[in-house]
C-alpha cells in the first residue's frame, strides 16, 4: 500500500520529515497486520475448539487446551470471541483501515489539520493507489504547488524507487472510445453519443515544466514517465506527443502488474526527490480545537 505523502493542499506529516514518516508508516503497517492476523487466527482456533466441546456426547463440562505459543481455554460459549470473516474479507477490511489511516496522516499533524472533501474519500483512483500499489511508492495526489508567484494544481505524481510517473487522469465511462487531437478538446464516443473532454496534454506539459524546474533528474538518477491514464475506455493514440505514454483499457492491467512487481525498496534518491517536491507544495491548515484551547489558556495565564 503506497504512502500518501501529499493530498491537494492538505497538511501532511510527511512534509515535516519524509525520511522519518515513511519508515514509521511501514513499521506501523507491518505490526498492525501481525496483530490483526494473529487475533483472527486465534478466533478461528477458539471456535474450532468450542465446536469440539459441543460435539462431545458425555454431556460433562470440561475444558480443552491447545498448546502453541499461548494456551486457549474453552469453557462455555460466552467466552468465545467469534470472527466470521474469511481471510479475504479480513485483508480487505485491513486495507480499508489503512486507507483511512493514510487520509489522516495526509491531512493532519499533532497540532494542525486540514479538511478533506467527501469526493476524495470515495475517489476510485486514489483508493487504487493506496490499496493496490506497494509501499515502495510515494503518492502526491493532486498537489497544489507554488510556481514563482502563482499557485497551480497538478494531477498525480507517483514516485517509485527509480522513476517518477506524472499521471493525468482522463475521466471516462466504461467502453468509451476517446479520439485524441491537437485541439483544445478531445471527442469521446459511446453507442452513438458524443461528448467532449479537455485535451489532457496541457496538464502533462504543466507537470513536465514543474518537475524539470524542481528536480535535477540527472543528478538524482530518476527516470521521468508522463502518462495519460484511463482504466475503462479506449484511446485513439494519434496526435499524442511521443513522450507521453497512454494507459487505457487495453494495457491497464499490465501497467498495474509492473508496478506491483517492482522489487526495489524505498531509496534515498526517491525520498530526496519527494522532499524537493514537498518543499514547493502549498498547505492550508488550521489548529486543532484542543490546541487552540490550550493556547488561549496559555495567553490568559501570561496576561495575569
Amino acid at each position: 500500500m503506497a504512502h500518501l505523502i501529499k493530498l491537494e493542499d492538505c497538511i501532511s506529516r510527511y512534509e515535516q520529515d519524509v525520511f522519518r514518516y515513511t519508515g514509521q508508516y511501514t513499521r506501523l503497517k507491518r505490526d498492525r497486520w501481525h496483530r490483526v492476523k494473529t487475533n483472527w487466527e486465534n478466533a478461528q482456533e477458539t471456535v474450532e475448539l468450542q465446536h469440539a466441546v459441543e460435539n462431545q456426547s458425555d454431556g460433562k463440562k470440561w475444558w480443552k487446551r491447545k498448546r502453541r505459543e499461548t494456551e486457549i481455554e474453552v469453557i462455555d460459549e460466552g467466552s468465545v470471541n467469534r470472527d466470521d470473516r474469511t481471510f479475504s474479507e479480513l485483508k480487505e477490511d485491513f486495507r480499508e483501515e489503512l486507507f483511512q489511516f493514510q487520509l489522516k496522516w495526509a491531512s493532519s499533524t499533532i497540532r494542525e489539520t486540514s479538511r478533506i472533501s467527501v469526493s476524495l474519500k470515495k475517489d476510485r483512483f486514489l483508493r487504487f493507489l493506496l490499496k493496490e500499489v506497494p509501499d515502495n511508492y510515494l503518492v502526491l495526489y493532486k498537489p497544489v504547488i507554488q510556481v514563482k508567484k502563482a499557485q497551480t494544481q497538478l494531477d498525480v505524481l507517483l514516485l517509485g524507487p527509480d522513476s517518477i510517473h506524472a499521471i493525468v487522469m482522463l475521466e471516462t465511462s466504461n467502453g468509451e472510445v476517446v479520439h485524441a487531437s491537437k485541439d483544445r478538446f478531445w471527442k469521446c464516443e459511446k453507442d452513438g453519443d458524443e461528448r467532449k473532454v479537455i485535451n489532457p496534454t496541457s496538464a502533462v506539459q504543466r507537470m513536465n515544466y514543474f518537475i524539470e524546474s524542481v528536480i535535477d533528474t540527472e543528478s538524482t538518477e530518476m527516470n521521468l514517465t508522463y502518462v495519460i491514464l484511463t482504466y475503462n475506455a479506449y484511446v485513439n493514440r494519434t496526435n499524442i506527443p511521443s513522450y507521453i505514454r497512454v494507459i487505457d483499457q487495453t494495457n491497464f492491467d499490465n501497467w498495474k502488474n509492473r508496478l506491483k512487481k517492482q522489487p526495489s525498496p524505498l531509496k534515498f534518491k526517491q525520498l530526496k526527490a519527494a522532499k524537493m517536491i514537498l518543499e514547493q507544495c502549498v498547505t492550508t491548515a488550521f489548529s486543532r480545537p484542543e490546541w487552540e484551547s490550550d493556547e488561549k489558556q496559555g495567553d490568559l495565564k501570561n496576561s495575569e
